[in-house]
């Protein structure tokens, strides 16, 4: 026993060494030089055909080798990086080219990068080879009008392979049903092997052995409930999702893939799901920047079967981006004519759901500048000059000038407390005007903001004290 004790930590230590060294032959260390110096680095992982050893079926697996390859394969196609040939997995990114382009300029694969505004606008960029020099970016383009042409052209293309289509969807469904039945038997064949083991311990113990006995009852129970959950969940689920498809769903399928700019544009068609029914029919998309005789993007769409379509679009400048369409300008003239003034203009506009260039919601000084950009004459009579707010609502609140005259303050000192919510307010429509802030002001809160506003400038006493003359404290 103690010869056996001293060689167990050599046994652990010649496992580990061992497990090393078939990791470092999966991952073999290489020799890089990085900016005159030599640096260790350690490859992503060997294919398995380049393995120094790779025994097969040396235990026992979940699923066989092939599926294993299978499955390798599909998770290497969903990664998206910018030096593999796959595309990726689609995603809910508004971005519906992404994964797909490739730059015409150097042949690496495009990138996406949505703005500021989360995924109001994106743009495609090519980073070429910043990675290694560090250079800067090879192009990039605005994404939007890239995907009106690229998305008016399928379906402008597929209107004469209606049929292939539907008949693509529906192998498509079929073989997601048929594996999601698969799955569904597997977890029944599990919990009905669970059960039947946990029946033949039961029957296998000795009558005397009434303790393990009734454990062992207990434990079968737990795994027949097991196996009715599990069959009801599969009930359930062949209902839900459909895992057997009738003769109606399948006409069903082929009636909508047959009015295909429907189902694009349905509200329950996601991104996601436009993205995966483009590359059924898109191998990949090159974009080419050119600048004489005009600056335009040359596309050329590569379809699956191998035929290529080559169109151009226009590539606007960074000023031509945020310059307002020609139709939006055009209404803003109509509604001008017909006597709306700018704020009802705005309201009107935003109404519709229409957007300024930036994306943004219209103003008043929005629509003012548009008008002046464009020379529209506003016909609309001027507005009755409001009068102003009294001190006093006719209920006791107060307004802001109000608050601010007793309280020695401005309106800006009283917005301030309002938003750190040291007074309650509350905005009501007055009259004419809309939206307007009345405070409510009992005793407490009169004495707490005048011994905020006491405390407040003898601060601003203290600290002025010190200071030479003509410098006074913000």
């Amino acid at each position: 026993m103690e010869e056996a004790w001293s060689h167990a930590p050599h046994r652990a230590l010649a496992q580990s060494h061992l497990r090393r060294s078939v990791r470092l032959r999966r991952r073999p260390r290489s020799k890089v030089l990085v900016r005159g110096e030599i640096h260790r680095v350690r490859a992503a992982g060997r294919a398995p055909e380049e393995w120094t050893v790779c025994k097969r079926d040396a235990h026992p697996g979940y699923i066989d080798w092939e599926t294993f390859l299978s499955n390798q394969e599909k998770l290497r196609q969903n990664l998206v990086r910018s030096h593999e040939a796959s595309p990726g997995a689609p995603r809910e990114g508004r971005a519906l080219l992404a994964g797909l382009l490739l730059c015409g300029r150097c042949g690496r694969r495009m990138r996406t990068s949505y703005g500021r505004r989360g995924q109001l606008h994106w743009y495609y960029f090519c980073p070429g080879a910043r990675d290694q020099s560090g250079r800067s970016l090879c192009w990039m383009t605005c994404g939007e009008p890239l995907d009106v042409a690229v998305e008016e052209l399928f379906l402008k293309t597929l209107v004469p392979d209606e049929l292939d289509l539907s008949l693509a969807v529906e192998r498509e469904v079929g073989a997601q049903a048929q594996e999601l039945q698969k799955q569904w038997q597997a977890r029944l064949e599990q919990a009905r092997y669970e059960a039947r083991r946990a029946e033949r311990r039961y029957k296998a113990v000795e009558p005397e052995n009434r303790v393990v006995a009734r454990t062992l009852e207990r434990q079968w129970e737990e795994r027949l409930q097991e196996l009715e959950e599990v069959e009801r969940r599969y009930a359930e689920a062949r209902r839900s999702r459909h895992v057997e498809l009738s003769e109606q769903e399948r006409r069903r399928i082929r009636e909508l893939a047959k009015d295909l700019p429907s189902v694009w544009r349905a509200s329950t068609t996601g991104t996601a799901d436009k993205k995966a029914m483009l590359r059924l029919v898109v191998e990949s998309i090159a974009l080419t920047p050119v600048d004489v005789p005009r600056r335009t993007i040359r596309i050329q769409v590569q379809w699956q079967g191998g035929a290529v379509t080559q169109l151009q679009v226009p590539r606007p400048t960074e000023r031509e981006k945020l310059r307002t369409p020609d139709a939006v300008v055009e209404r803003i003239r109509t509604m001008a004519a017909q006597g709306l003034r700018d704020e009802d203009m705005a309201e009107q506009l935003n109404a519709e759901g229409i957007r300024t260039a930036a994306g943004a919601r219209w103003t008043l000084l929005a629509v003012r500048w548009v008008r002046y950009h464009h020379d529209i004459v506003l016909v609309a009579p001027d507005a009755p000059r409001a009068w102003p707010l009294p001190e006093r609502h006719p209920d006791g609140r107060y307004s802001l000038t109000g608050a601010a005259k007793r309280f020695g303050v401005t309106p800006t000192v009283v917005r301030g407390w309002i938003r750190r919510g040291l007074v309650p307010a509350r905005r009501e429509d007055f009259e004419s005007r809309r939206a307007v802030y009345w405070l409510e002001i009992d005793e407490d809160t009169a004495k707490r903001l005048q011994t905020l506003v006491a405390s407040r400038r003898a601060a601003s006493k203290r600290t002025g004290a010190g200071r030479p003359s003509g410098v006074h404290a913000s």
